[in-house]
């Protein structure tokens, strides 16, 4: 249940991190995952607030750190 919920997380950090203009889009889940491990984003926490704390919450930590593909060695 936790994986599922965990994915549920993602996919709407994921779909709020798209809405935003001016970001990269369509980022892969595993970006979006570590970048939320980064920030100390819980997916209990993203389901539980609403869509517009949520949206609020992901913009202001994108102002400070994007998250990005790192690429290939």
């Amino acid at each position: 249940m936790q994986c599922y919920q965990y994915l549920a997380a993602i996919t709407a950090v994921s779909m709020t991190i798209d809405s935003i203009p001016g970001i990269h889009h369509r980022l892969p889940h595993n970006v979006i995952a570590d970048w939320m491990a980064e920030n100390d984003i819980e997916a209990d926490d993203v389901l539980l607030a609403p869509p517009a704390r949520l949206h609020s919450i992901i913009e202001s930590l994108i102002a400070q750190n994007q998250p990005q593909v790192l690429h290939a060695a």
